[in-house]
């Protein structure tokens, strides 16, 4: 079974098309992203929620008006800015909060892709997730970063072209 490991690439060390990464594309796209509210929902899931985790239904709408859920975790005790993580998952998993992140004092956001979303859609989609979390009182808006599913995983296409894009400045813009 060795074998099939060396013919398999590693992902990790795959890098990204330059032409994902054309600024003036993507500063369009998020001119016309801009253009379009988020109408931001919050509902309170106290079934979700422990003393030190407070869990709420997160509900948005993505630059092309499909809405996009999950859940935010955040430690109702902590009152000082907070660093946030946020993460996605597919359109088979069920968003969950991880609670030790949480009372260890940060704040998440778990956010469901829906199926079959292509590619650009979802690099909005975390751009756009980027900016709500920056927005909360709560967070911290210079320590907002992305998180992969797992330990050693490497963060899906649409997270790193989101991160590349926000760490070249261009959501300043």
């Amino acid at each position: 079974m060795d074998w099939l490991v060396a013919l398999v690439p590693d992902s990790s060390q795959r890098d990204l098309h330059p032409l994902l990464m054309e600024p003036e594309y993507w500063r369009g796209r998020i001119a016309e992203q801009r253009a379009v509210r988020p109408f931001l929902l919050l509902t309170p899931r106290p079934d979700l929620s422990t003393g030190t985790c407070e869990v709420q239904e997160v509900r948005f709408q993505a630059h092309d008006g499909v809405r996009l859920w999950g859940l935010m975790g955040r430690c109702p005790i902590l009152r000082s800015e907070q660093p946030a993580t946020l993460r996605f998952v597919g359109p088979c998993q069920l968003p969950t909060i991880d609670v030790n992140s949480v009372q260890q004092g940060c704040t998440e956001f778990v956010i469901q892709t829906p199926a079959g979303r292509r590619l650009e859609d979802r690099v909005l989609d975390a751009l756009r997730l980027c900016q709500i979390a920056a927005d909360f009182e709560t967070v911290d808006s210079a320590q907002v970063d992305f998180q992969g599913h797992g330990r050693g995983v490497q963060l899906p296409d649409e997270v790193r072209i989101a991160d590349r894009l926000r760490a070249r400045g261009i959501l300043d813009g």
